[in-house]
């Protein structure tokens, strides 16, 4: 039997049947008519006293038995089930370990299923610029090519590596996101500067597909927070609707302020976002059925990052009678 052989059980037993024994002698000698009385009340304390360590042991071993199966993977263990006791204390604190290595648990394995996924995404999104390349470095290793073939192959290189270097970029500028590397300044400026710094880059794109870039319903308002990073994201918002939009059309961003808060759109003519892709928007390697063939959907996931470790929020609506609208805010006094 276990419970036997539990060495501090053996002694247990062994200090009682001594005690009995000596208590017993000691009533023999001295007091005969109570030797009866001793002896027996002895047996009586050693088997209570037994009773009681035999059913502690039993709740040690049941619950030895139950954090056995919860490292073997079992999770419907119940450690409510051991009431009150002297051995409350530690069945709650197990039960408030074990609901903690649940649920960190559950986020390992959530973690390790979206490194996954990034991964096939990352290799996927670079894969494709790096076949293309090989392709074109075989078209001008052939012989006979002219001058201008040539310029074109070489031109498309270039788009590509600028691609690739691009993505590579944001993939970075994402992980130090989310290992919380970045320090973000919190000082104020005019909101007309963010919003020049944002679509300064565009203005060769905008010339060739004759886009109107409005900005001037925009208030003199001050914002705080940090205008690099937030002109990274802006920029962002401002390429997604600049891509989305047909030749001819037009992209306007507004700003205005109130008591609360400030908020800026930015609104493009183009197709709109299918309704089905709205609230997936802003993940992370997330193409819609509007998507360009060059998306790599993560430009706007790395915009709400920037906003919203800025304590602000982006959001993502069609318009009538078509188009599309990202309004960014962030709340009066804590941007």
């Amino acid at each position: 039997m276990d419970f036997l052989r539990n060495k501090e059980v053996r002694l247990q037993i062994m200090l009682c049947i001594g005690v009995t024994v000596i208590g017993s002698v000691l009533s023999y000698f001295f007091c005969m008519k109570f030797y009866w009385v001793t002896f027996l009340t002895g047996c009586a304390i050693t088997a209570i006293s037994l009773i009681f360590t035999y059913r502690r042991y039993m709740k040690i071993s049941s619950l030895s038995q139950d954090i056995d199966r919860l490292l073997h993977g079992e999770e419907s263990i119940r450690f409510d089930d051991y009431g009150e006791g002297e051995l409350a204390v530690l069945e709650n604190e197990i039960s408030k370990m074990t609901l903690r290595l649940l649920v960190q648990s559950g986020q390992l394995q959530k973690d390790k299923k979206y490194l996954a996924d990034s991964l096939a995404d990352i290799s996927h999104q670079l894969k494709t610029p790096l076949t293309s390349l090989e392709i074109l470095n075989a078209a001008l290793s052939q012989e006979g090519i002219d001058f201008e073939q040539q310029s074109s192959l070489l031109h498309e290189q270039l788009l590509l590596l600028s691609r690739m270097e691009w993505l590579i970029d944001v993939l970075l500028k994402l992980s130090r996101l989310d290992a919380g590397t970045i320090k973000f300044e919190n000082k104020s400026f005019p909101v007309e500067k963010l919003v020049q710094q944002a679509t300064a880059p565009f203005d060769i794109m905008l010339d060739i597909k004759n886009i109107k870039m409005d900005i001037s319903d925009i208030e003199e308002i001050q914002l705080y927070g940090d205008i690099k990073w937030l002109a990274e994201a802006l920029s962002n918002v401002v390429k997604n609707c600049i891509e989305s939009t047909p030749d001819g059309g037009q992209v306007k961003i507004s700003a205005e302020e109130n008591a609360m808060y400030v908020k800026l759109c930015v609104i493009d003519s183009g197709t709109g976002i299918a309704e089905e892709d709205i609230p997936h928007l802003f993940e992370r390697f997330y193409r819609g059925k509007n998507s360009g063939k060059n998306g790599a959907g993560i430009g706007l996931a790395l915009a709400k990052a920037i906003i919203t470790q800025q304590n602000g929020r982006i959001i993502a609506e069609n318009i009538m009678p078509c188009g599309a609208k990202f309004t960014i805010f962030f709340d009066r006094g804590v941007a």
